[in-house]
């Protein structure tokens, strides 16, 4: 097989060849109709150019990066430009502007990055580090081999892909919906629902909103007062189980949900990060309180009811399922009482439109509490201060750095809630 350099080399000099013009004029004009699928255009213009790129070299992390990077330099040009392949009979036009949907993330050590490929039936992600090959097959299908595994999926059912920062395992076609899981917890006790969420949730039964994490871009000073850009990546919803069309958004215990993040690679929110997300958030829904008549606001019928009408309330607002939502839930946060009272779950947030959460930071309950208004959202672990990738947990755990995701006054000493 040919080494990426050579394949590299080759496309370079066929891109070369490649016409880049304004659209319009003359025998071009049936070359303007913007694509409606355009991933699946993208990959037929690889295959065209008989691409292959092989992965497994002694370090296949860079050598996807270096792939990765030369698609996101390709796809980087002016958008007022057409790129134009004829390859015997075969021509084609690709806008640039609707080509800029792949990704460039640095992968290093700290990365745990995935192929994501978005399709009409959700989805599915691979991690980077475990691809060794990609083929784009005549028979329009994308072809990925990884570990011991092949994956085919039709360049007709793909939306677009793009590089995501985390990789969860793929919702397993016989899994429950969230329908079916919440009815069969119905009933149950704190402990004896707690490990099935875990396994539910590790085992990838997950919809699309528990994937889709969003970076957020930040300026925060530290405690030196010195201004830092921080970027991290956010779950755009509340951790979730079921299907897209099915789904609950479910509370847990922290135990639980350290289980989860720490399996995927995240971390969860501070107090300063639930603020920081709420001003970022696109969809700002009003919090919808219930009262207490006795423990009903931690039966599982009432997750289930505030699931609905917070859905409902999305929906009334014109929010999109896809978008960044805040006000819905509060966040079961990591701060210094963890250290100073073990044993508890730290609570906070469920932001009122105006921005002020009704909950401040509240530490009352012992750790086997969990009621309808708390949620799980994850944060991907390692993130970017000014360009550089750092763990979360070392930035808490720094005398200096810590003010850029704490607003406490001193450093973290746990980070986690023990498991």
């Amino acid at each position: 097989m040919p080494c990426l350099n050579n394949v590299l080399a080759k496309i370079i000099s066929l891109v070369r060849c490649v016409i880049l013009e304004k659209i319009g004029g003359g025998r071009e004009q049936e070359k303007k109709r913007r694509s409606k699928k355009t991933i699946p255009n993208i990959l037929f213009l690889f295959s065209e150019l008989f691409i292959y790129i092989r992965l497994s070299t002694i370090n296949r992390g860079e050598c996807m990066k270096r792939a990765i990077l030369f698609l996101f330099i390709l796809f980087s040009y002016s958008h007022s430009q057409s790129l134009h392949v004829e390859s015997g009979s075969y021509n084609r036009v690709y806008e640039i502007q609707d080509l800029k949907q792949l990704q460039f993330i640095d992968l290093d050590s700290l990365s745990h990055a995935s192929l994501s490929i978005h399709t009409v039936n959700g989805i599915d992600q691979i991690a980077l580090s475990d691809i060794d090959s990609i083929l784009f097959m005549p028979e329009k299908i994308l072809r990925v081999h990884y570990l011991t595994f092949q994956r085919d999926i039709r360049l007709a059912d793909i939306d677009h892909v793009k590089i995501s920062s985390l990789t969860f395992p793929d919702r397993n076609d016989t899994a429950r919906s969230g329908s079916e899981f919440m009815n069969d917890i119905l009933g149950t006790t704190f402990q004896e629902r707690e490990p099935l969420i875990l396994a539910e949730i590790l085992a990838g039964n997950i919809p699309d909103i528990s994937r889709e994490f969003i970076r957020l871009r930040s300026v925060f000073k530290d405690a030196n007062g010195v201004e830092h850009t921080v970027e991290y990546d956010v779950m755009s919803d509340y951790l979730s189980i079921g299907s897209n069309q099915d789904y609950c958004r479910i509370p847990m215990g922290p135990a639980t949900a350290q289980k989860i993040a720490d399996a995927y690679g995240c971390i969860l929110t501070t107090p300063k990060l639930c603020d920081d997300i709420w001003k970022h958030a696109t969809v700002k829904l009003s919090p919808i309180p219930y009262a207490p008549v006795g423990n009903n606001n931690s039966q599982v019928y009432k997750f289930v009811e505030h699931n609905s009408d917070i859905n409902s309330a999305r929906d009334l607002a014109g929010g999109g399922i896809e978008e960044l939502i805040a006000g819905i839930k509060k966040d079961v946060v990591i701060c210094n009482i963890m250290a100073s009272k073990p044993g508890k779950v730290c609570i906070y947030g469920w932001h009122y439109t105006s921005g002020a959460p009704i909950q401040p930071v509240y530490s009352g309950h012992g750790d086997y509490y969990v009621d309808y208004s708390h949620g799980i959202r994850l944060v991907n672990e390692y993130l970017y201060v000014d360009g550089v990738t750092m763990s979360a947990h070392d930035i808490l755990k720094d005398p200096v750095l810590f003010k850029l995701l704490s607003n406490e006054s001193t450093p973290m000493t746990l980070t986690r809630y023990p498991k």
